[in-house]
């Protein structure tokens, strides 16, 4: 069986680094140079693709779209379909925190959908007040999601947002 994973936050969050870093397979990356003020020079503007094999029966594709609104219509061929999402939301960027309310209307989470929330760019600075924020936005739509701080680059912690869906599914 195969499974669709999208990988959705604002622009910069981590989702085609994630998605490098869980794929056994090339990915096919999207990013191109950015023509606007981003906050970084490449961005993606297609569906980023990945692939993981669970086990004999079950393979999950891991679809990353782009960060900026101009590209959601994009958003809707990964939408359909879903199997489980993740969220991820830079720490600390009020921009990114605000989009999250925008994603979870627009690829309708509820609380039965394995979902994880990643908060990156931790570094420097603790998670702790974008930890609240992310919860004072799930709290009046009924949902209690896993929310991790998180290194995209780190291949653990992709592991661990991967396994956390899993067990997610395995717990309903």
């Amino acid at each position: 069986m195969h499974k669709k994973v999208a990988f959705i936050g604002s622009v910069g969050s981590g989702k085609t680094t994630i998605i490098d870093n869980l794929s056994s397979i090339n990915t096919v990356n999207t990013d191109v140079e950015s023509s606007v003020d981003i906050g970084k020079e490449m961005t993606t503007v297609g569906i980023d693709y990945g692939h993981i094999v669970v086990d004999q029966e079950t393979t999950l594709g891991l679809y990353g779209v782009p960060g900026q609104r101009k590209f959601s219509f994009i958003w809707d061929f990964v939408k359909d379909g879903l199997w489980a999402v993740v969220i991820l939301v830079r720490n600390r960027d009020r921009e990114s925190i605000h989009e999250l309310d925008h994603l979870l209307d627009y690829f309708d989470i509820q609380q039965h959908m394995p979902c994880v929330i990643g908060i990156t760019h931790v570094d420097s600075e603790s998670g702790e007040s974008t930890i609240k924020k992310i919860k004072s936005t799930l709290q009046p739509r009924g949902l209690n999601l896993p929310v991790y701080t998180i290194d995209a680059r780190d291949k653990e912690c992709a592991n661990l947002i991967m396994r956390t869906l899993i067990a997610i599914e395995e717990s309903q």
